[in-house]
């Protein structure tokens, strides 16, 4: 197994790849509430003329401020501050709206929850309803 730098270094060496490459485009999308099936179906569908990137932000947003000027995309340092949250990177030389669009054709179903998180989150709606209940006395 390799050491934790050198992990981080293989990513960092991954995205500049990409950026490299005849990208012209940068699409954020989110990844909120999908499993990983889904996002592999997306990843396989845009594969011809796309490539997805996922990972931590933090290496995201370093990679695209240290790499994309040097790759002639300065462009693509302006979406550094939108990368929040679970999101992913569609790098593309396609029309943009035509990679969302295709995108948002898929059968998204929400990531369902386990019945313990079910449990637990009615479990706290009931222990903060009966704090409030004793906070209106």
């Amino acid at each position: 197994m390799a050491s934790k730098a050198a992990r981080k270094a293989i990513y960092l060496q991954k995205l500049r790849n990409h950026l490299k490459d005849n990208n012209k485009h940068l699409v954020i999308v989110s990844a909120d509430n999908l499993c990983v099936n889904q996002i592999q179906a997306i990843r396989q569908g845009l594969r011809p003329h796309s490539s997805v990137v996922m990972g931590k932000n933090s290496f995201m947003r370093r990679s695209l401020e240290i790499h994309a000027p040097s790759a002639g995309k300065p462009a693509f340092v302006g979406a550094v501050p939108h990368i929040n949250g679970k999101v992913g990177l569609i790098l593309t030389d396609c029309d943009p709206e035509e990679v969302s669009e295709s995108v948002a054709g898929y059968k998204l179903q929400p990531l369902v929850c386990s019945s313990m998180d079910i449990g637990m989150c009615s479990l706290w709606q009931w222990l903060l309803g009966f704090h409030m209940s004793l906070l209106s006395k």
